[in-house]
């Protein structure tokens, strides 16, 4: 049984509850926008035509995933279309950071994904550049040292394009950033090449004074070539 005192407060709230509901449809704290915003700062993203010098900075991982690799075709042949997208589709000034694979991988801090790709097996293959490919690149790509091998045969094709390329201990999100950074003062234009939201979170919080390093939005309507 409900008393007076009892009743009123239930009153009380609901009418509390309908006040600050009320207040945050007129002051929404997460409105509908087009654009990114961080929660935190407050930063929205916007368009901005590059205008003047530019340097890019390629997520290895990334690029990984950007180009078909056709059945029959040479791991070398593969190798160099990535080099031909990566010519056509950036600037002169461009580095390509790839993720690391530490020998001691139970502490690496990718060792939970390493593990749950390594449920789904996939054979050790031995390649070079004059190797005919004869699986898909996901499953060739689920065994680490076939990653590995094959990420050392593109370093050396984009190195012998001059193409500028690092290699990171393990994950490559902070070293991505920071060469971003590094860059920043000698360019008009620094762009971050990534779908990584830690990419985004890392810039957020050390590249806020640098107004010139942006991180673009990639369109799922880019499709791999």
């Amino acid at each position: 049984m409900l008393t007076r005192g009892r009743t009123s407060r239930i009153a009380r709230d609901n009418e509390d509850a309908a006040k600050l509901s009320q207040w945050l449809s007129e002051h929404n704290p997460f409105p509908k926008i087009d654009v990114i915003m961080s929660i935190d700062l407050g930063i929205v993203g916007e368009d901005v035509k590059p205008e003047g010098s530019q340097y890019v900075v390629v997520d290895g991982g990334h690029l990984l995933h950007k180009i078909v690799w056709r059945q029959q075709a040479t791991f070398g042949a593969i190798a160099d279309r990535y080099v031909q997208y990566v010519n056509n589709k950036y600037c002169q000034d461009i580095a390509v950071i790839f993720d690391g694979f530490p020998d001691d991988d139970k502490k690496s801090t990718k060792n939970c994904e390493r593990l749950r790709r390594a449920a789904h097996f996939s054979p050790h293959v031995m390649f070079h550049e004059e190797t005919v490919l004869q699986y898909t690149k996901e499953k060739l790509l689920a065994n680490e040292c076939n990653k590995k091998r094959f990420i050392e045969l593109l370093k050396k094709a984009l190195q012998k394009a001059n193409i500028c390329v690092q290699q990171a201990v393990e994950d490559a999100d902070l070293t991505i950033v920071n060469t971003a950074i590094s860059v920043a003062l000698q360019y008009d234009y620094v762009r971050v090449v990534g779908v990584d939201i830690d990419l985004l979170v890392l810039l957020t919080a050390l590249a806020s004074t640098h107004s010139n390093v942006f991180f673009p939005k990639v369109w799922k309507r880019e499709n791999a070539r």
